[in-house]
């Protein structure tokens, strides 16, 4: 195919945006989209190349590889093993056996479906310190281009109608099914290749000759103009919130794809500022510059204790991404490109192409194995580590179960089922699970016995649903068989009511922290809202209808304040702090921990006027007044807002002293 130097300015075009997203530069929040545009352009020049060797009888399979090969493997290579080798210095063992799963997908190419298993939302905070989670782009392409050729070689020689034809109807069929499966399956649709696929297949289309051909020139120019403000339209407008990718991923594609056309019809005045040096230049480096910008990112995250970098460490980080990448591009990209005589011959691409797979497969294997080899940590390390593994062993068992299910118990050592009792029952979501522990301790100590119903996600909040949640209506049902259960026995003369209360109230995130707004909306809405415009009001009348309905089946109701979020995993940031002496993130004040809970608060007031409901908070024991995070070098959190055990076990007894009287407790002081 002819050069065309704009094609590698779109690159740049595609690649700057992410980068800049990433590294959290205001104005980019819709960055992301450069990856479609990446899509679309892949797709166009790889089948050009095909539908040549086709037409000229030259199209070999494993020519075909071997050059994905060339293009795709050693700087990939030198990546995964440059982030296995900082991991082992720099990660916690979780951390590290997560990396090493995930270079083991990525050799696999199946780290798309490794992510979406292991962190489901791209925009989750768990996926925010994952040094390879943008290798799922490269994915979802290989599983591409495994179809691709061969899909070209059996329809070559066929009508044109015919091939076009069958072409457009797979990607109709692929935008049919990411714009439907992006609303119940946010993220199936964002991970996988079949919802991906029509992406490419705009390039695919348009290298076939599928769009014809433009002699006008002043139509030609507004195409292009309409393709480079499509694309800005999304990068400035879009968000992690929007829906993605289903329809809006459309904008961005069809932007990309008016670039491709228009430049294909004349030298337009877009393209002309496409070609110059500073876009070519950095277009060229952008495969080297996308591999490079993710990992130094998340490590420069990791060092500094916060996934929000300052911008004087973001443009640092950016300018080691770009030396990195040009680095990559002459010494690794370049001379294996390189064929016979002064480069490498196919023989030795493909050999040296296994050895490195398998070698870097067996070196994550054995990390896997040998579990983040937690052996080379310090002492004081493994004691801060040891916090995220702190969480009650019945989480796992006890999560979503359903009174006819049987609830799991909340109490001390019994010495047979007769002596079993049902005085209390904590209901929420996660945070309630996670104070499980605590609430055995309270109930043996005062001789008492309950159950627990909890589900992650799920306030327990009668007739509403998250809808930004896969399962959200599974949360009704189950909130619906709790209170159904309390209607129909006298079990359970109090009900404990725990859950992120500032999240559901404001819809908003902790600041810092990253990943879908949560969003509640009321099941008997035909329409389902997008926006946490609503949060509150709903969460004001339908969390104090719950609370009445309760209160009418003559039972008490003791209201869990919102534990205190913190903005950042404690474990790690402890185990950071003492590991490699990353900056250890401020704790929350006691002042903005109350502004965060105020508009939730304010609620709970008011169901607490009812002299049947009472409230008790962790926020007087932990923020005094900054909130402790620790207690005596171990950790009082699993993670950025859920209690561990230990944690658990130090604050549920004094937050319920005033309800059931125990020893005189003193406040917990700054960890």
């Amino acid at each position: 195919m002819e050069y065309r130097r704009d094609i590698d300015g779109l690159r740049a075009i595609a690649v700057l945006p992410v980068v800049l997203y990433h590294a959290g530069i205001p104005g980019f929040s819709g960055g992301f989209v450069g990856v479609d545009i990446f899509f679309v352009i892949s797709g166009f020049l790889i089948t050009g190349i095909l539908h040549k060797e086709l037409a000229e009888g030259r199209f070999s399979l494993v020519r075909f590889y071997e050059r994905r090969a060339r293009r795709i493997l050693p700087a990939l290579f030198v990546v995964v093993a440059t982030c296995l080798v900082a991991g082992v210095l720099l990660l916690l063992p979780d951390m590290l056996v997560g990396l090493a799963r995930s270079a083991l997908a990525t050799m696999l190419f199946a780290s798309n479906i490794w992510f979406w298993f292991s962190t489901s939302d791209y925009f989750a905070p768990s996926a925010d310190l994952e040094p390879l989670l943008h290798t799922w782009s490269l994915a979802v392409e290989e599983q591409f281009y495994i179809v691709l050729p061969l899909l070209l070689w059996w329809l070559h020689g066929k009508p044109r109608r015919t091939v076009l034809g069958a072409l457009a109807g797979l990607c109709i069929l692929s935008f049919v099914l990411s714009a439907w499966a992006t609303g119940p399956y946010p993220q199936e649709s964002f991970y996988f290749a079949p919802t991906r696929a029509w992406e490419l297949g705009l390039g695919v289309l348009l290298a076939l000759g599928a769009f014809p051909a433009c002699r006008n020139a002043r139509l030609v120019e507004a195409v292009a103009l309409s393709g480079i403000a499509a694309i800005f339209i999304s990068v400035v407008f879009y968000s992690a919130a929007t829906s993605f990718p289903g329809l809006a991923a459309a904008l961005p594609c069809f932007g990309a794809l008016a670039l491709l056309w228009s430049g294909e019809q004349r030298r337009t005045i877009v393209a002309r500022l496409l070609s110059g040096p500073v876009p070519v230049a950095i277009g060229l480096a952008s495969y080297s510059l996308y591999l490079w910008h993710w990992p130094i990112i998340v490590y420069f995250r990791l060092t500094l204790g916060t996934l929000d970098l300052p911008h004087a460490q973001a443009l640092i980080a950016i300018g080691l991404s770009f030396v990195c990448a040009f680095a990559s591009l002459y010494f690794v990209e370049r001379p294996f490109r390189r064929g016979p005589p002064a480069g490498f011959s196919p023989r030795l691409i493909v050999a040296s192409g296994l050895a490195g797979a398998v070698t870097l497969s067996l070196v994550s294997a054995a990390v896997n194995i040998g579990e983040g080899l937690p052996e080379r940590l310090p002492q004081d390390v493994r004691l801060a580590y040891a916090g995220s593994r702190d969480v009650d062993t019945r989480r796992g068992r006890c999560e979503g179960r359903l009174p006819s299910e049987g609830l799991c118990r909340i109490e001390g050592e019994v010495s047979s089922p007769a002596d079993l009792r049902n005085d209390v029952l904590l209901w929420g979501d996660s945070h309630a699970g996670a104070l499980m522990s605590g609430l055995d301790f309270v109930m043996d100590d005062r001789k008492l016995g309950g159950a627990v119903a909890f589900r992650g996600a799920c306030p327990p909040i009668l007739g509403v649903q998250r809808v930004d949640q896969r399962h959200s209506r599974d949360c009704v049902a189950f909130n619906e068989a709790i209170m159904t259960m309390l209607e129909k026995t006298d079990d359970f003369p109090v009900v404990v009511l725990s859950a992120r209360w500032p999240l559901a109230a404001n819809g908003k995130r902790y600041p810092g922290e990253t990943g879908r707004p949560a969003v509640l909306d009321r099941v008997d809405f035909k329409e389902a809202s997008h926006s946490t415009a609503g949060n509150y009001e709903i969460f004001k009348s339908e969390f104090l209808k719950t609370v009445r309905a309760i209160r009418d089946t003559g039972r008490r109701v003791v209201i869990v304040d919102g534990i205190p979020e913190i903005g950042w995993s404690v474990p790690h940031a402890l185990g950071l702090h003492r590991l490699i002496d990353a900056e250890l993130p401020p704790p929350p004040t006691r002042q903005a921990v109350e502004a965060r809970s105020a508009k939730a608060n304010s609620v709970l007031a008011i169901a607490d006027e009812d002299p049947g409901v009472q409230r008790v908070s962790a926020v007087p024991l932990l923020c005094n007044p900054i909130c402790a995070v620790e207690k005596d070098g171990i950790p009082l959190y699993s993670d950025d807002d859920h209690l561990s055990v230990y944690g658990a076990m130090t604050l549920v007894p004094r937050m319920f002293k005033d309800l059931m009287p125990s020893e005189t407790d003193r406040r917990l002081g700054p960890g």
